[in-house]
């Protein structure tokens, strides 16, 4: 019987399925370089996370009167969670770098200090904010797979939802 994976550890593939095909987006981020995506950064986005809150005061009197005042909405967050594999398969002649090293080029690309348009994120088929990139972090995930989770924070602008 053959094995299949034999000596294929930290090579990931991609197999299209016709079917789930833009049946389900979990969401990207468009910034200077393109969007994210498996074949161009040999990454896959794993988890969003989304902030808001809005602007607000309240003012505490003697008389135990409560006043509100509302200045409209505070800048939320985007998180943007995923996985940089080592390597496609089957390999490109000589090798190709490992993911997080592109996702690290599209962080370097993007950031707010050095794209000074917002980048897109899509969350879902049609949710979208704008924001600036203002953070990246990663680990070794699993050494022996050599795949790298990393961290995208985007602040997003306020009322530009659509």
């Amino acid at each position: 019987m053959p094995i299949i994976f034999e000596k294929n550890t930290g090579r990931v593939v991609n197999v299209p399925d016709k079917c789930a095909e833009g049946s389900i987006s979990l969401g990207n981020a468009e910034g200077a370089p393109g969007p994210i995506t498996y074949s161009l950064q040999n990454s896959i986005i794993t988890r969003i996370g989304y902030s808001a809150a809005g602007n607000y005061q309240f003012l505490h009197t003697i008389g135990n009167d409560v006043y509100l005042y509302v200045f409209g909405d505070r800048m939320g967050t985007v998180e943007l969670h995923g996985l940089s594999f080592a390597e496609q398969c089957p390999s490109k002649e000589g090798g190709t770098k490992h993911g997080f090293e592109s996702m690290i080029e599209w962080y370097q690309t993007s950031r707010i200090a050095a794209y000074r348009d917002p980048v897109t994120v899509r969350i879902g088929r049609s949710t979208t904010f704008k924001g600036f990139v203002t953070g990246m972090s990663g680990d070794v995930q699993d050494s022996l797979r050599r795949t790298i989770n990393w961290r995208i924070s985007i602040a997003i602008l306020p009322d530009v939802v659509s």
